[in-house]
């Protein structure tokens, strides 16, 4: 599963951990600062135990130091204590020279201007491609970070071997999508699986219909963001709720949902026993590696609206970021001159299998969902992913509301209210401005 949604916390006794590949030699300096040594100088980079492989960083610390002479100092810190641990080192000093943190909304708590590097005039930020500068770009104009990664997408991931013996097309609208539901069930096939024995795999459902939600109301994410409306006074988010409980009344969903796990969810959806799933599009490889029978048949559609005009969320990289307190910003910018050379970048997404955010650099080693996913951001058929737009990531009561609905156990207004509520006093709980009135 991609690394993003779903982390693997490393147990680290010490809750930070220096990595060092040189050889007989090891760097004494305090945590964070930079120093010189006697082949170069030694920057410090700060990023979560679980972006270490995924960044291929060790890979990277060695290309740059025997191309430089200079030393990267990697300090990957457990996933849980490292927003605190960076946030502190922001406020008392100490700070990295670098660190790998979110993109979108939930990167206004750097607290830009303040404290990091405006990158804006770099060379490489002109190669970067519309959908990647979008990322990357802060409220003010600004560019703070240079991307890792590409694009990843949300929506619905399908058997196409399944659609194609039912001589179904991809539905996009709401119309469209019941009738292939009512005959899939005709032919003994579950139309959509949910495994909420993984909690994590329904909140898949917010984040593929989110983009519909948002292109159909212009301006209300401003409006969500600043509290001047309730989630539950949106139609198209209280509609989903009833559509959801559509599904189950009609038996279109799974009978035994509350127990499911994604593993389930792999073997029926790959095996044809069941048709849909709402899903990233990291589907694809994870589940021929459950279900090697599924190779070659998953693909990916967005959700449906009521009009027919279906937007793919996509999910932006992560971000490089530099603090404004580097005594070394030379040699910090020469690694980021480095990262986005086009060698590097074809390295890192070949490896990732993900799409590119860089003009000129395409990826062919990606999966069927992506190359799908891909019609769709060539179209502007996207919009962000909901935890790069929405100021607050939904707390557990809330996500707790949409399983109800799953289970009976609220009405679709019911649930809608607890979502709103809980979200509101999340938000006054943060400070977050609009939430505090």
């Amino acid at each position: 599963m991609n690394k993003l949604l779903r982390r693997s916390i490393a147990l680290l006794t010490t809750g930070l951990v220096s990595i060092s590949m040189v050889a007989c030699s090891s760097t004494n300096e305090k945590d964070g600062e930079s120093s010189n040594t006697s082949d170069g100088k030694t920057i410090t980079i700060g990023m979560k135990a679980t972006q270490l492989e995924v960044t291929n960083m060790n890979y990277h610390k060695e290309q740059w130091e025997a191309k430089t002479g200079n030393k990267l100092d990697i300090q990957a810190v457990d996933d849980n204590q490292f927003e605190q641990l960076m946030l502190t080192k922001m406020t008392s000093g100490g700070m990295w020279d670098m660190f790998i943190g979110d993109t979108g909304t939930q990167s206004t708590k750097y607290n830009h201007e303040k404290n990091l590097e405006d990158l804006s005039s770099e060379a490489w930020v002109s190669n970067l491609s519309d959908i990647g500068k979008d990322f990357v770009t802060h409220t003010d104009g600004k560019v703070y970070c240079m991307p890792l990664g590409g694009v990843n997408s949300f929506g619905i991931v399908y058997n196409k071997e399944v659609f194609e013996k039912n001589n179904i097309e991809i539905p996009k609208t709401y119309e469209e999508f019941e009738k292939a539901c009512a005959k899939l069930k005709a032919e003994g096939i579950t139309p959509m699986y949910v495994s909420m024995g993984d909690a994590w795999t329904v909140n898949q459902i917010i984040n593929g219909e989110w983009p519909n939600i948002l292109a159909k109301n212009p301006g209300l994410l401003e409006k969500l963001n600043n509290n001047e409306i309730r989630w539950d006074e949106v139609p198209e988010f209280v509609n989903l709720f009833e559509r959801i409980k559509g599904w189950v009344d009609k038996g279109y969903i799974n009978s035994d949902l509350s127990t499911a796990s994604y593993e389930m969810a792999q073997k029926a959806i790959g095996s044809g026993q069941a048709a849909m799933m709402y899903m990233g599009d990291w589907a694809d490889p994870e589940y021929v590696k459950t279900e090697p029978s599924a190779e070659g048949k998953i693909g990916m559609f967005a959700a449906p609206s009521e009009d027919g005009k279906s937007y793919l969320a996509a999910a932006g990289p992560g971000g490089l970021y530099v603090s404004n307190e580097s005594k070394n910003l030379d040699e910090v910018k020469d690694f980021l001159n480095y990262m986005s050379s086009e060698d590097t970048i074809k390295y890192d997404i070949d490896k990732r299998a993900c799409t590119s955010v860089w003009n000129g650099i395409t990826n062919e080693n990606i999966s069927t969902t992506l190359k799908d996913s891909q019609v769709y951001f060539d179209e502007g058929m996207s919009q962000k992913h909901y935890n790069q737009t929405y100021v607050i990531i939904p707390p557990a009561e809330s996500e707790s509301a949409l399983l109800s609905v799953l289970l009976g156990q609220k009405t679709p207004k019911e649930a809608a209210k607890i979502w709103s509520d809980e979200i509101i006093k999340n938000g006054k709980q943060l400070g977050l401005d609009g939430f505090t009135k």
